[in-house]
């Protein structure tokens, strides 16, 4: 098995140890690798659509950013696998990807195919979610010096520096062609969010559809409701709280430009098309997933 591994040394601080692990448990497996160290944002991609061959798999070694970059370059046809040593590592999490070095390498080299369709989010792939609203706030406004050495406090410091602005925007969103309104939106492919928090138990990351979640209602106290059912794993029952599957959605908001995130990078500004992939990348995953 000829095996690419992409290795984002910032993600996380940096794991050179878990890396080496992970990398000499792959060739105790059996697999041939190459191993290649990003050197900044985009590197990913570029280096992955500069090879004429990827190999069987590509493995990408970082948070949820890295394999979002690993993804926009994967050639057609070649798995994808991840080894998650970043931040929030959401993927990972849906996939029930281990953490231990030894134990990834092992799920990449022995494990199964199961095939997860990205959407395209103005073009752009995206595995996991994209954001606009409170959402998006929250990423853009991210210390990356705070989150490289705190890690995920960052966000709590975000999430709390942009709490007053909620309700302050207003969105039209387009479901499959259906018009609705919201406060902020999340479009999500898997259950999980932040890592090992429930967004939405009715998301299935095996299905071709997004499931989209709509704030509804203004004001903090309203924002603060769903926050606090985000920890207890029942967001979808807020009043105010709308859950629906969609191939398509379209996102706008008039005179403002409004910041998107995806898979918990920045993304760009509004308008956001979001499509479904006609085809499913096959993913490495341990025998036992269902």
């Amino acid at each position: 098995m000829k095996i690419t591994v992409v290795y984002n040394p910032t993600a996380g601080g940096g794991r050179e140890k878990l890396l080496c692990r992970f990398v000499a448990e792959l060739e105790k497996q059996g697999a041939r690798v190459r191993l290649y160290h990003t050197r900044g944002p985009g590197d990913a991609t570029e280096y992955l659509q500069g090879l004429e061959d990827q190999g069987d798999c590509v493995v990408a070694v970082g948070g949820d950013g890295t394999t979002n970059e690993v993804l926009n370059g994967l050639a057609p046809g070649v798995a994808l696998g991840v080894f998650a040593t970043g931040t929030a590592n959401v993927l990972a999490k849906e996939l029930q990807l281990p953490r231990t070095p030894e134990l990834a390498a092992q799920i990449v080299v022995n494990g199964k195919n199961v095939p997860v369709t990205p959407a395209r989010l103005n073009g752009r792939r995206f595995i996991m979610m994209c954001g606009i609203g409170y959402d998006a706030w929250v990423v853009n406004g991210v210390n990356l010096a705070v989150k490289e050495r705190f890690g995920k406090l960052a966000y709590v410091q975000s999430m709390l520096a942009q709490i007053r602005r909620y309700g302050q925007r207003h969105y039209r969103v387009m479901v499959d062609g259906r018009p609705l309104d919201c406060f902020s939106a999340i479009v999500t492919n898997g259950r999980h969010y932040g890592g090992s928090f429930v967004l939405s138990r009715e998301a299935n990351i095996l299905r071709p559809q997004v499931q989209v979640l709509l704030f509804q209602k203004p004001g903090v106290s309203f924002l603060l409701r769903c926050l606090a059912a985000l920890l207890l794993g029942r967001m979808e029952r807020v009043d105010g709280v709308a859950s629906l599957r969609a191939q398509r959605v379209e996102i706008r908001c008039e005179g403002a430009d409004e910041p998107i995130q995806a898979d918990g990078d920045p993304a760009g500004q509004l308008p956001a098309e979001i499509v479904m992939e006609d085809e499913p990348v096959p993913m490495r995953v341990a025998d036992t997933f269902q």
